[in-house]
């Protein structure tokens, strides 16, 4: 379960406080080039805010002032904010607590539903990277870029990917997901990956040595474990529990 906003701030707040680190500059990314689908935002993790945004209101019809941290942390779709926060707050706590890894070659890129001003929805590809550093070698803040990607992808589904230097992938996720560990068994998950691979009941029985009512069975408990109704939203439960 993710931690209420407000503590998480507080937490990573205190992890970082008092760290020395220089100056805070924007000029870098004051003129950096975006398209009329883009909006970028500064997210300083240290002071907890938003130190700086651009093209937020164009984007997502928020101006400066209403999108705060708070906003920011809140805006995905319900459906989707429990796995979203549980995410990013393993990023954050890993990379402002770490002083050893290489944090400038670390990117975390996620696309899962936006909230608009409007209340209506978009799908937004969200790339992040290191901003600053404190010079212990923690993220003081980090750089997000948002693109609205739903013109090709109007999808519920959530997916992400964490690149840094000398991290285990496995391992991280095993820390995100701990609390889905043993959700479906292991016959389940072999299960549940051929039907993410489109094969149907017979070919699954086929390939798994054994009788089709026997998968008939166990796609029937898997959908009833999962409360989805079909394959499709089986698929979408599964990215993002991190089963797949």
């Amino acid at each position: 379960m993710a931690k209420p906003n407000k503590d998480f701030i507080k937490e990573t707040n205190s992890e970082l406080n008092g760290a020395p680190h220089p100056p805070t500059d924007f000029s870098s990314i004051n003129n950096f080039p975006l398209n009329l689908k883009q909006c970028l935002y500064v997210v300083d993790w240290q002071d907890g805010k938003i130190s700086f945004c651009k093209n937020t209101k164009r984007v997502l019809g928020y101006n400066n002032k209403e999108f705060n941290l708070e906003t920011l942390l809140n805006i995905a779709h319900p459906e989707d904010l429990e796995h979203i926060r549980r995410i990013t707050q393993a990023v954050v706590n890993h990379l402002t607590k770490s002083t050893h890894l290489d944090l400038q070659c670390s990117t975390f890129n996620i696309t899962y539903r936006f909230r608009k001003k409007d209340n209506t929805y978009v799908k937004i590809l969200r790339q992040s990277s290191i901003f600053e550093r404190t010079e212990l070698g923690q993220m003081k803040s980090n750089l997000s870029i948002l693109t609205d990607i739903s013109f090709f992808d109007k999808s519920d589904s959530i997916k992400w990917e964490l690149d840094i230097p000398g991290m285990n992938p496995a391992d991280f996720k095993k820390e995100i997901y701990n609390e889905y560990l043993g959700f479906f068994t292991n016959r389940e998950i072999e299960i549940i990956k051929l039907i993410a691979d489109g094969f149907n009941t017979k070919s699954m029985a086929k390939q798994l040595f054994i009788s089709t009512h026997t998968v008939y069975s166990h796609r029937k408990n898997i959908l009833k474990k999962s409360n989805c109704h079909n394959s499709k939203e089986l698929i979408e439960f599964c990215l993002k529990i991190g089963v797949l």
